[in-house]
């Protein structure tokens, strides 16, 4: 029997779906949802909300070149298809590309915000 063994993640852009894959670092993830805590009559506190919620995931992509850097540069503002080694599947849409660190060879490491947003795989 044939094992996979999956070393990177990759960015499509959804709708042409060209690729980056870089290996990465530095994960984190963020939820919340709009709301606010009222004060009423008498003290009493309570939480008025909005429906929904928002995430976030930010990556640290390790190692791009700078064509890859400038593509990334391009896709701001446009959905995207993030899928990692463990299986992960998100969509989302970055506002923002932020090299952090410049190798000697010329390569990148690079911060992306991922905002996730509510996509339709479709078939």
């Amino acid at each position: 029997m044939a094992t996979l063994t999956l070393t990177k993640v990759w960015l499509n852009l959804v709708s042409t779906g060209e690729a980056v894959s870089a290996y990465s670092t530095g994960r984190s993830q963020q939820y919340s949802m709009d709301g606010e805590v009222r004060t009423y009559a008498g003290g009493r506190q309570r939480f008025v909300g909005q429906e929904g919620e928002h995430g976030q995931f930010t990556v640290t992509l390790r190692l791009l070149s700078l064509a890859q850097v400038t593509q990334l540069r391009g896709w701001t503002g446009r959905t995207v298809l993030f899928r990692d080694r463990r299986g992960q599947l998100m969509y989302g849409v970055f506002t923002q590309v932020t090299p952090t660190v410049e190798w000697k060879d010329g390569r990148y490491d690079v911060e992306l915000p991922l905002r996730l947003v509510t996509q339709d795989p479709g078939v």
